[in-house]
């Protein structure tokens, strides 16, 4: 087993000096990413391959462990627009960068550093994802996706408090099949409370940034029960703000482009969602997950006249509602297992923000915003009933299965349809992606 120097080591132990002090009777730590040990199903099995198979070495005080990942991807994607099928498309969320060609390949690297003392922690997670192909490649796609530091603020035998602080994905620590797809960078506090024969409660609160050169910040929370009469039953709510009263005024901006800028950003919405596990007989106590969730945005308009136009492109009507219903089944860790998840999706134009969609998509090769002509809000120019796209306003459902070829080895494939919800609303756009990687663990 390969050895890392010690003097790597110190330096990367000494960026954390200021955790040495909190108490000494705090209990050996524990950075999963899931909420519940127990919760096998596919979002968790996700989290559980970014970070498993841990080599560690014993230096120091701590725990050095590195991990990673190599995937090969291919990408199938037809998007129809008025009838006219598209010729390119950009990636989806949660990259959201770059274009994908109708059948694309891509090669990727992620490297997972975890450092860890009994009462801190620290998590790095790089990655390299570029095109494939001798004309079309690329060399230079690297993502900081995760670097955080905790600790254990206390840790009792029934109730924990954990802060930590830094960058991570907003769907590791918030859960849904629609919303969470941005980067949380800031300060994340979780807290874990047991009550026998109760259940398990918990609550995961973060402040994050949202622009920092406007000073604009953002916050959410989760609350969750888990196991409730020690059954299967799970609850879980959480609420995100988005939204800066007064809205991002710029200097220079007209009034027509902040009014713009402030409906990009105006969101309060609230999720609730019910699952339910179990582990039949009939099915070889295999993990059987049904579940369902409802979205609302409460600050959606359905009306506003900045200058004499018409900001809002709904029809005088607020299209704010989002759903999805569906079931995993069993999980693949070890040789031979295998896991599948199917869900509908059903998401009104102004139910989450264009940047944070999670969900199907509708794949938008134009890159055409909700409220503007350009997806990322950059204009000041407002979009019509008519044109107005963004990545809402769908109805669709997803398939993704999973299999272990061996222990170290996953094969992955996922399929994606979703046409529109509402059809007064922008132009008629079918969307379709077929997706298979296989993933190497170690």
């Amino acid at each position: 087993m390969t050895k890392i120097p010690r003097y790597m080591i110190a330096i990367f132990a000494m960026v954390f000096p200021f955790f040495g002090q909190l108490t000494a009777q705090i209990a050996a730590v524990d950075v999963s990413e899931a909420h519940d040990p127990d919760d096998q199903d596919m979002e968790a099995l996700k989290r559980w391959i970014m970070d498993k198979r841990f080599i560690t070495m014993k230096e120091l005080s701590g725990d050095l462990s590195l991990s990673g990942e190599v995937r090969t991807e291919f990408q199938a994607v037809s998007e129809v627009v008025n009838g006219v099928q598209q010729k390119s498309y950009p990636s989806l969320p949660p990259n959201n960068v770059g274009a994908k060609p109708m059948y694309g390949w891509d090669a990727e690297f992620n490297l997972m550093l975890d450092y860890r003392t009994e009462r801190t922690w620290a998590a790095v997670k790089v990655e390299f994802d570029n095109n494939m192909g001798q004309a079309s490649s690329s060399f230079s796609n690297i993502s900081l996706e995760k670097a955080y530091a905790g600790g254990r603020i206390v840790a009792g035998d029934t109730f924990i408090m954990d802060a930590e602080l830094g960058r991570r994905y907003m769907f590791i620590p918030f859960e849904s099949k629609i919303e969470f797809a941005s980067i949380l960078d800031g300060l994340l506090l979780r807290f874990n409370k047991a009550f026998e024969s109760v259940g398990n409660f918990y609550f995961n609160g973060a402040l994050f940034i949202v622009n920092d050169i406007s000073n604009h910040y953002g916050w959410v929370g989760e609350f969750g029960a888990l196991k409730i009469g020690n059954t299967g039953l799970n609850l879980k709510y959480s609420l995100i703000d988005w939204h800066r009263p007064g809205g991002e005024t710029k200097i220079g901006d007209t009034s027509l482009k902040t009014a713009l800028l402030d409906q990009r950003y105006r969101f309060l919405v609230s999720q609730f969602l019910v699952y339910y596990q179990l582990y039949p007989e009939w099915i070889g106590k295999k993990l059987i997950k049904p579940y369902i969730a409802g979205l609302m945005n409460h600050l959606a308009l359905s009306s506003k006249i900045v200058d004499g136009q018409q900001i809002i492109p709904t029809g005088n009507r607020k299209q704010n509602l989002g759903a999805y219903i569906g079931v995993s089944i069993g999980t693949a860790k070890k040789q031979g297992d295998w896991a599948l998840d199917a869900n509908y999706q059903w998401v009104q134009q102004q139910a989450v923000p264009d940047f944070d969609c999670l969900g199907i998509g509708r794949g938008n090769t134009a890159r055409v915003g909700t409220y503007t002509p350009n997806i990322d809000g950059s204009s000041d120019t407002p979009t019509t009933q008519a044109t107005a796209v963004g990545n809402t306003n769908f109805q669709g459902f997803e398939i993704e299965a999973m299999y272990a070829l061996t222990d170290n080895l996953v094969v992955q494939q996922n399929f994606k349809y979703s046409h529109n919800l509402t059809d007064t609303i922008g132009p008629t756009i079918t969307f379709k992606q077929y997706e298979m990687e296989f993933i190497f663990a170690f």
